[in-house]
């Protein structure tokens, strides 16, 4: 399961509640991680984009014994 929907959530809300104190520089933190996650995934490999999840490939395995 790819988790990057929730921690992309956690980081906007940290970047949020930070501008709302005015502690800019933790907001431009927050943002830069976000940004920092969501290009490593956008860049990822095809073989990195599954984050180790067994794709449709892998379920219609010939060898299963199924047939």
């Amino acid at each position: 399961m790819n988790y990057l929907h929730f921690e992309l959530q956690d980081l906007l809300a940290e970047a949020l509640s930070a501008m709302e104190g005015r502690r800019y520089d933790d907001a431009t933190a927050a943002l830069r991680r976000a940004l920092a996650c969501v290009e490593a995934d956008w860049l990822a490999t095809p073989s990195d984009a599954g984050h180790g999840v067994a794709g449709p490939a892998a379920a219609d395995d010939p060898d299963d014994g199924d047939h």
